[in-house]
C-alpha cells in the first residue's frame, strides 16, 4: 500500500485530530464547534484506544520500545483492543465500538473503519509479528463487526468486509467481501443497501 509522505510526517497531535475529526464526521456530531480538541480523544471511550495507540506508536518509533509496549498493553487491558505499538496505521482510523478488536495487520491506510470483534492477523501463530504474513488494509476500507481477515492479503481502497465474514484472499478496490469463506462481489447499489 502506498502511504503519502505527508501522512508519514504528521505530528502526533495532527494524527489524533484527524482521528477525532473523522469520528465526529461519521457520527454526524456537531457538539464540537470548529476544530476538535485533541486532548478530548484521550477521554472519549470510542476514540481513546486509537489516541493511546498513537502515543504507543510514537514512543516505539522514537526508540522507547518498552514504554510503547507498556502503553499498548494498557490499551489492551483497558479497552480490549489489541494494537501493537509497532503497527503502521494512517490518519483517520475510527473504531465505532472498540471492544474485542485485534489489529495484527502489516499496514492500515488512511480513513479506515473497523467495527467490534474484528481480527486482523496472520493465518498461523506468528509471535515475531512478521509483516509479510499479515494483511494490508488500504485507504477508506471498512471492516464489519465480527469479521476475520487473515494472511498476507490486501483489502483494496474503499473495499468492505461484511460483518461475520472470513476473508482469506485479496479484496479489490471498492469490492464487497461477504460470507464464510468470503466471496468477492463488485459494489453495486444493491450490495450497499
Amino acid at each position: 500500500m502506498h502511504m503519502h509522505k505527508r501522512e508519514e510526517a504528521l505530528t502526533l497531535r495532527e494524527l489524533i485530530r484527524s482521528d477525532l475529526a473523522r469520528f465526529h464526521a461519521l457520527a454526524a456530531s456537531d457538539n464540537d464547534a470548529g476544530q476538535p480538541r485533541a486532548w478530548r480523544a484521550f477521554l472519549h471511550p470510542r476514540i481513546a484506544p486509537v489516541a493511546w495507540y498513537r502515543v504507543a506508536h510514537r514512543l516505539h518509533a522514537r526508540g522507547y520500545r518498552r514504554l510503547g509496549a507498556i502503553v499498548s498493553l494498557l490499551v489492551q487491558m483497558t479497552f480490549r483492543v489489541e494494537i501493537p505499538a509497532r503497527a503502521n496505521i494512517g490518519p483517520g482510523l475510527v473504531l465505532p465500538h472498540p471492544m474485542g478488536i485485534v489489529i495484527g495487520s502489516a499496514k492500515i491506510g488512511a480513513n479506515v473503519t473497523i467495527y467490534q470483534n474484528v481480527t486482523l492477523g496472520a493465518r498461523h501463530f506468528d509471535g515475531g509479528y512478521t509483516l509479510a504474513l499479515r494483511p494490508v488494509i488500504q485507504d477508506g476500507a471498512t471492516i464489519g463487526s465480527g469479521a476475520v481477515v487473515l494472511g498476507p492479503i490486501v483489502i483494496g481502497q474503499g473495499a468492505t468486509v461484511a460483518a461475520n465474514s472470513l476473508l482469506l484472499q485479496d479484496a479489490p478496490p471498492n469490492s464487497l467481501a461477504l460470507g464464510v469463506p468470503a466471496q468477492i462481489k463488485p459494489r453495486t447499489a444493491a450490495t450497499e443497501t
